[in-house]
């Protein structure tokens, strides 16, 4: 490397250095019945740093907790001594040969796991990645997460190491009222009543990516300032069913996934928000995707989640949510929607997009909701 590279290196170094300390001076030790803020870290980009640069600049800051998207030792190894938790993911194509083989999952804990085990916090194991709803897929799902709970049971790692899989919001098939939050019934009962069981049965998390920019996209119901986290006092949602009052639209989102939950009869599964997020950009007239709006929203939704005290939501309150923020940088390899590579919290060059803050701020009780007016209805 040559002299002008490493200025440009250590500059870069020092931008998200700085950025890192001022978003994440919160640490909490990780665990699935309490309460975080952690991070995607994707790599589907031309020119993003390695996983060892990467790993280290995450590790000056707070942040404890790195979400990944495959099981490759080389990035695996990169956060051994780090004081970070992962949680890891085997990739879809992975799953028909893993379900109906069990050697495969050995193979995999033997060389993603083992050698880490002792230098390596990992929390856990992610088998696939929102195929609930793939018809090619899903069939293999809960046989591939039994031959991955049953290798870490062979190698006696398998209450360290939780084995889950990450469902798409896109599995509910109503989400308001979220009190009627059920599952699609394609997938209601062949599949996720067996993965909520063996869930339910390890004491593993509920995993979901949830996204209320999306959910806003879908609908014309949903207010901007609703799904922001920045809703006058005076706008909020009242459950018919429940009369509990929402003020986001993250709370309903998540409230749905946790009546769908208890309709098949799980009332106690800790959900994991396992992606969240807001674009920076997107197309032309999506004024929605924008750098301040994606700053409100993972500000407010910080201050959110680490409230003290805790406060959940109105379904469950007093109940922590983990929530992993999507995603560390932007993605230019990534297809799909303009948006698609425009998640990240810093550009593919280390420079940061937006200061998150993390001042003090007022809790609004939800009894003085009740002197507001409902503003809109969802359907």
């Amino acid at each position: 490397m040559g002299e002008s590279a490493q200025a440009r290196g250590r500059c870069v170094l020092l931008q998200l250095f700085l950025f890192l300390c001022v978003f994440f001076p919160i640490g909490s030790s990780f665990s699935f019945g309490g309460r975080g803020i952690g991070i995607n870290y994707g790599r589907l980009g031309s020119n993003l740093p390695p996983p060892d640069i990467a790993a280290k600049l995450i590790a000056t800051s707070r942040i404890k907790h790195v979400k990944t998207f495959d099981m490759d030792p080389f990035l695996i190894q990169a956060f051994t001594k780090t004081n970070i938790t992962l949680s890891l993911c085997i990739p879809d194509e992975e799953l028909p040969a893993l379900s109906t083989d069990p050697t495969r999952a050995d193979l995999i804990v033997e060389r993603s796991i083992l050698p880490f085990i002792h230098t390596t916090k990992i929390s856990s194991i992610s088998v696939g990645n929102e195929v609930s709803m793939i018809p090619d897929l899903a069939p293999h799902l809960l046989p591939a997460i039994k031959n991955v709970y049953n290798s870490l049971k062979k190698f006696k790692i398998h209450k360290r190491i939780k084995v889950s899989t990450t469902h798409s919001v896109s599995v509910l098939a109503i989400r308001s009222p979220p009190s009627h939050g059920i599952f699609q019934d394609s997938i209601a009962g062949p599949i996720m009543k067996p993965v909520l069981t063996f869930l339910n049965k390890t004491q593993s998390p509920f995993m979901v990516n949830l996204y209320p920019y999306l959910t806003y996209k879908e609908t014309t119901e949903v207010p901007l300032d609703f799904a922001l986290f920045t809703a006058k006092p005076n706008l909020y949602y009242t459950d018919p069913n429940t009369s509990l009052v929402y003020t986001n639209l993250f709370d309903i989102l998540v409230d749905a996934l946790n009546a769908a939950a208890a309709s098949l009869g799980f009332n106690n599964l800790t959900l994991v928000v396992t992606e969240t997020g807001w674009p920076t950009n997107g197309h032309a007239n999506d004024y929605a995707a924008s750098l301040q709006n994606a700053k409100l929203f993972n500000q407010r939704l910080i201050k959110h989640v680490m409230r003290v005290p805790v406060l959940g939501t109105p379904m469950r309150p007093g109940v922590p949510v983990m929530v992993y923020l999507f995603a560390l940088f932007d993605e230019n390899l990534k297809v799909g929607e303009p948006t698609e590579n425009h998640w990240g919290l810093f550009y593919a060059n280390g420079s940061k997009k937006y200061e998150l803050g993390v001042e003090k701020h007022g809790v609004l009780r939800r009894t003085e909701l009740a002197r507001g007016e409902n503003k809109f209805s969802l359907l």
